[in-house]
């Protein structure tokens, strides 16, 4: 079953960060960084499901970099 993830925001350390719909767990990019800000659309035109590892489940936590599991971004823009 994949984790269906929406885009919350830019952390301090200008990562994107995603929230799983269904629970606290977090998931961003440490490769990929933004100005804070950074639209979802910027976001989600250079940041893919690949492009994401576990963080934790505190928006601005110390990140795991963990794999991230199946993973499926939910977008919440008009494309």
């Amino acid at each position: 079953m994949k984790t269906i993830v929406e885009f919350e925001g830019i952390d301090d350390f200008n990562r994107p960060v995603f929230k799983s719909i269904n629970s606290k767990e977090r998931f961003g990019s440490t490769d990929i960084l933004f100005p804070y800000h950074a639209t979802e659309s910027q976001v989600l035109e250079k940041v893919t499901e690949e492009d994401l590892v576990y963080f934790g489940i505190y928006f601005g936590c110390e990140p795991y970099g963990s794999d991230a599991p199946d993973i499926e971004i939910k977008k919440n823009i008009w494309q």
